[in-house]
C-alpha cells in the first residue's frame, strides 16, 4: 500500500511517527486552554519561549520568595 505519491518507504517521510504524535498531543493540549490563556501559534514550536509565556500568563513564580517558607527552629521544640 503506497504511503503517498512518490513515497515508497516510511524512511522518506519528513517526520517520524513519534514526532507527529507528540506534535498532535501538544496542539491538543494547548487547544484545551481557555482562549484568553492560549499562546499564539508561533510560540507552539518554541519550547523555551512557550514556557516563559505560560509562566507569565499563569503568573508562575520562577523563584520562591523568602516569605513562602516557614522557619522552623528545631532547637526550641521539645
Amino acid at each position: 500500500m503506497p504511503l503517498a505519491e512518490g513515497l515508497e518507504y516510511s524512511d522518506n517521510l519528513p517526520h517520524t511517527i513519534s514526532a507527529a504524535i507528540t506534535s498532535r498531543l501538544r496542539i491538543d493540549n494547548l487547544n484545551e486552554l481557555p482562549e484568553d490563556k492560549r499562546p499564539p501559534r508561533d510560540l507552539w514550536w518554541k519550547p523555551y519561549k512557550l514556557k516563559d509565556w505560560l509562566d507569565d500568563v499563569f503568573d508562575i513564580k520562577k523563584e520562591a520568595k523568602a516569605k513562602d517558607f516557614i522557619d522552623l527552629n528545631l532547637e526550641e521544640a521539645e
